[in-house]
Formats: C-alpha cells, sequence, structure tokens
C-alpha cells in the first residue's frame, strides 16, 4: 500500500505510541483521524502534527465505538487504514481483587473495541484497506503476569488478528511490543532505584515501533502476521507467511 493521500484513523493518539504513530502516518502522506477520550491530547497531537480531525470517544461504549468509524468516514471520505492502537488502562484493582465491572472494562479498552471497529470498519477497508491491531507481549507466553485481565486481552487480540487472512480485499496485522519508550515509560524509569534501573530491560524506541507499523500497513504480503518487538532484537513474525 502507498499510504500518501490514504485516510488513517489512530485510537489512543492522544500521547505516547499512539500520537508516534500518527505523527508517521502523518510523515508518510496519510490523512488522518486521531480518536482518543483525553481530547486535549488530541489536541496536542494535530499541533504537532499541523492537520487531522479529532474524535472523542470512550471505547468501552459501543455506541461510541460506531460513531467514531462513521464520523471518519464522514469527515475524510474514508478509511484505508485502521490503527486499534488504544489500550492499557489506570486500575484502582486488577483481577482477582478488581470487580467484574473493573476487569470487564480492561477487556472492553483491550480486545472488545478493536474487534468491533474492525468489524465496524470493513465495508470502507474492503478495496484494499489494512487494519493493524497494538497488543502486548503480555499476551504471549506462559509465565505469571500482575494484570491477568490485560494480558488475556493482548493474548485474544493476537489470535483475532492470526485467524484474519482470508478477509476479502482487507490485510490484518498485529504488532505485540514489549515495553516502549513512552513519556510514561521515561517517568517510570526516572523513578527506579539506580539497582532497579540496571535490571530493566531496555525500552522500545518509538521510530522502532512506528517503523513495524510502516510495515505491517505497506507490504501487501503481510495479512494476518503477527510482528514481536523485543528490547535488542530485530523484529520477529511468528508463523507461516
Amino acid at each position: 500500500m502507498d499510504i500518501a493521500g490514504k485516510v488513517a484513523l489512530v485510537t489512543g493518539a492522544a500521547v505516547g505510541s499512539g500520537r508516534a504513530i500518527a505523527e508517521r502516518l502523518a510523515a508518510e502522506g496519510a490523512r488522518l483521524a486521531l480518536a482518543d477520550i483525553d481530547a486535549d491530547g488530541c489536541a496536542e497531537t494535530r499541533r504537532r502534527i499541523g492537520r487531522g480531525e479529532l474524535i472523542r470517544v470512550d471505547l468501552r461504549d459501543d455506541a461510541e465505538v460506531e460513531r467514531m468509524i462513521a464520523s471518519t468516514k464522514e469527515k475524510l471520505g474514508g478509511l484505508d487504514i485502521l490503527v486499534n492502537n488504544a489500550g492499557g488502562g489506570q486500575p484502582a484493582a486488577r483481577f482477582p481483587e478488581a470487580t467484574v465491572a473493573q476487569w470487564s472494562d480492561v477487556l472492553a479498552v483491550n480486545l472488545r473495541a478493536p474487534m468491533l471497529a474492525t468489524q465496524l470498519a470493513l465495508p470502507s477497508l474492503r478495496s484494499g484497506g489494512v487494519v493493524v491491531n497494538i497488543a502486548s507481549t503480555a499476551g504471549i507466553g506462559h509465565t505469571p503476569y500482575r494484570w491477568p485481565e490485560y494480558a488475556a486481552a493482548k493474548a485474544g487480540l493476537i489470535r483475532f488478528t492470526s485467524t484474519l487472512t482470508d478477509l476479502p480485499g482487507v490485510r490484518v496485522n498485529c504488532l505485540v511490543p514489549d515495553w516502549i519508550r513512552t513519556e510514561r515509560a521515561e517517568a517510570e524509569l526516572a523513578a527506579m532505584s539506580h539497582g532497579q534501573r540496571s535490571l530493566a530491560p531496555p525500552p522500545i524506541p518509538l521510530d522502532v515501533l512506528t517503523d513495524a507499523v510502516i510495515e505491517l500497513v505497506s507490504d501487501d504480503s503481510l495479512s494476518g502476521r503477527v510482528m514481536v518487538l523485543r528490547p535488542g532484537r530485530s523484529p520477529e513474525l511468528l508463523g507461516a507467511g
């Protein structure tokens, strides 16, 4: 795919990885819809890029996800690239202490919303569009993880992607990064003791992340593929092509 002139919707575009992905797509010539629950953060992303349609959305609300897709098509005349980047959360409690409502919100943002957004976007994407789902290495492996509902959601997102190899005219891929060097990661590193910092893995640079997104969007041979980013290693494509 030639990204120049294409319409791209990025969720979680207010800060961090979402902002970096939006900036990179803009540099490649994409026309952007910037979606996030943080309207001020999205406005700052647009200021940095110099253009883009702002869409405030709470991805836990199915009606708002539907409005996000409809608004993108209405404001920009279509949709060619969907980056389901929004995720994470600020948990007051984690499973099993979390209430059903609390852990359900994590599943909604990190799995249900990307699935719904993909489904709603398909009519617009069938002429050669691309979906890139941003998961996490929390969703792979067999070791304990401190936030079970998040890990389960990201595992689901990875498997959801790998099943979608036969959608007519649409490619769906998944990027699975380890810890990313966002502003939040920098703050967490700064708050660590020297000993803790020496044991922490180096975060994935944002340019490595955005390079990978561009590859998954641009390479027409990649469909239903999962790309893993780990510190100090080259990107790894899982499974058969």
